[in-house]
């Protein structure tokens, strides 16, 4: 087993990444809209607060797991060849493919920045949490209700995060499944094990 990248596949790091950060998204996403529901159930009674605290620890730690996570993902990117591809595509197909994924890295930076600037900006008492330790810094400062940076306003850009990437996963998916079943390219099968056939 090879952990680095060759110029001709993608090493076991560079693959537990990518697996491990699909995993984690598919956690992260649902976790997330149970957590508002939670939050939404417990403001029409504010009685037990339990499961607010529990949602809120599971998202906010798994978060900031995400945001280490890809900040070790693309440094090893950076200090790892790209391999090349097993078969010539396209330029259309080359390019899409490129911006494609540089969004999905910027996404996959902003998206838990953006969750841990709107908790900072809450002009409320709520802890940010990481594993139940509920005095994590805050990334921006606190402000009053209505004021430009406040907690609607990077809410906003985590929202948008999730729409537009959630179109970005469907796209890139739909290209591998592609890549799979209709080139037969082995594209694939390099990030699944590291060979192409």
């Amino acid at each position: 087993m090879t952990y680095r990248n060759s110029d001709q596949s993608w090493g076991a790091v560079s693959r537990a990444f990518h697996w491990a950060m699909l995993l984690s998204i598919a956690i992260q996403v649902p976790l997330g809209f149970w957590m508002v529901d939670v939050y939404e159930a417990f403001t029409e009674t504010y009685a037990d607060d339990t499961w607010v605290m529990l949602t809120s620890n599971w998202h906010h730690t798994l978060g900031f797991l995400l945001l280490a996570s890809v900040c070790a993902r693309f440094s090893w990117r950076v200090i790892n060849p790209v391999p090349s591809l097993p078969v010539p595509l396209p330029l259309w197909q080359r390019w899409l493919a490129r911006i494609t994924h540089a969004v999905l890295y910027l996404l996959l930076f902003i998206y838990p920045l953006s969750g841990w600037a709107a908790l900072s900006a809450y002009e409320g008492e709520f802890p940010i949490f990481f594993f139940g330790y509920e005095s994590m810094p805050r990334l921006v400062p606190q402000v009053a209700e209505g004021a430009m940076f406040s907690y609607e306003f990077f809410a906003e850009i985590h929202r948008y995060c999730w729409q537009v990437g959630a179109a970005l996963l469907v796209l890139h998916i739909g290209a591998a499944i592609w890549h799979h079943y209709r080139a037969n390219d082995g594209v694939l099968l390099r990030m699944w094990n590291g060979r192409s056939s």
